[in-house]
């Protein structure tokens, strides 16, 4: 049963082409996001990808050195 709803789910998926769909929208998505929390002063970064996005909450927007690997 469990194996047939999950079939069934990919086979909607495919019929909406739900990955264009994601990235479409959440081009959209972004750029609102940005354009909404871009000059926020608590806001750091927000960055993501497709409906998947993530929003930076800092005390201070002051440049700091990177934790990422270069």
């Amino acid at each position: 049963m469990i194996a047939a709803v999950a079939a069934e789910a990919i086979r909607i998926y495919r019929e909406i082409d739900f990955v264009t769909q994601a990235r479409r929208l959440g081009d959209h998505l972004h750029g609102a996001l940005a354009d909404a929390l871009g000059d926020h002063p608590l806001v750091g970064e927000a960055r993501g990808r497709g409906f998947i996005a993530g929003v930076q909450i800092v005390e201070d927007r002051a440049p700091v050195a990177s934790s990422r690997p270069s």
